[in-house]
């Protein structure tokens, strides 16, 4: 459950549930309440309302979270193929909001040396298991072992880091193709200051996933000024990629060198041509979301 506050930090008698239940008492909550509370879903978690593609995730049938809510804040490219008629929907995700912090830090160090070409935000992977389970396959870490042989060759020279890549006691990392080593750093799990300052000294944010609804990732990078290499098939965070002003996109290793090529072009140099900041601030954030949400509020459910 996320509360909603206004413009005043005061919470208002609205509910986003951003993910499926997590057991009979969230729900008996959510029953006891609905008549009282206005619950609307937003999409945040894996592909929620969607049944997760992810094998190591609880299973969820779409139709009971698709239908239990009057109103729904999603991430579709075609929400009516999914939705019923009676609930009014939204594009809009957990990921459009709460960006100040990312763009205070990108604006204090915003003369960082560049000493990287991306960064990767692996979430808090199984390292024990070599990075297979949950958070791997979120970030499709598969995926990115296969593009790294490409990235760390001879023809492209990457360097990056891998963020959540090794264990928490800091003695044990994924294995990466050999060919990466000293090219690539891999870290812990970070807290959110330190992977600021990670991704102040890259040029651009690597996101491969698919399986990933709200991936907060990307519009804190693009708060920061730096733009995104984003697999097009992702299900949210489509809508941050335009080709050109806010990073690239890829469909798979097939496309993938073409757009690789182009944003290492793009940043290298000292003319970036790419504005995901403006891009930010044109569009998302608090202020801009959060009036996006109230209109739609007050159309659907003006009595509440």
């Amino acid at each position: 459950f996320q509360p909603v506050m206004n413009q005043n930090h005061e919470y208002v008698n609205v509910i986003m549930v951003r993910a499926p239940f997590r057991g009979g008492d969230d729900e008996k909550l959510y029953k006891f309440y609905k008549d009282d509370i206005l619950f609307l879903g937003i999409s945040s978690f894996e592909s929620f309302p969607l049944k997760s593609p992810n094998p190591y995730s609880q299973k969820t049938e779409s139709d009971y979270y698709l239908n239990m809510f009057p109103g729904f804040l999603h991430m579709m490219r075609d929400p009516d193929e999914y939705f019923p008629q009676k609930v009014e929907t939204v594009l809009m995700s957990q990921s459009d909001f709460n960006l100040d912090d990312a763009m205070r830090f990108g604006q204090k160090h915003d003369k960082e040396e560049k000493i990287y070409d991306f960064v990767y935000s692996g979430g808090d992977q199984d390292v024990e298991r070599d990075c297979v389970g949950w958070a791997s396959y979120n970030k499709n870490f598969s995926f990115v072992r296969e593009a790294l042989e490409v990235m760390c060759s001879s023809e492209f020279n990457v360097t990056g880091v891998l963020i959540a890549n090794k264990n928490k006691a800091d003695t044990k990392a994924c294995t990466i193709p050999p060919a990466c080593h000293g090219k690539i750093v891999q870290t812990t799990f970070l807290d959110q200051g330190k992977f600021f300052g990670y991704l102040a000294k890259a040029r651009w944010a690597f996101l491969p996933q698919i399986c990933d609804a709200s991936p907060r990732v990307s519009t804190q990078a693009m708060s920061m000024n730096i733009p995104l290499l984003m697999n097009r098939n992702i299900m949210g965070g489509w809508k941050y990629i335009s080709p050109g002003e806010t990073g690239e996109s890829f469909h798979d290793m097939s496309d993938f060198k073409d757009s690789l090529r182009k944003i290492l072009d793009n940043t290298r140099g000292g003319n970036s041509p790419y504005k995901p900041l403006q891009f930010v601030k044109e569009r998302y954030g608090s202020v801009k979301s959060g009036e996006r949400l109230l209109e739609f509020v007050k159309e659907h459910w003006g009595d509440w």
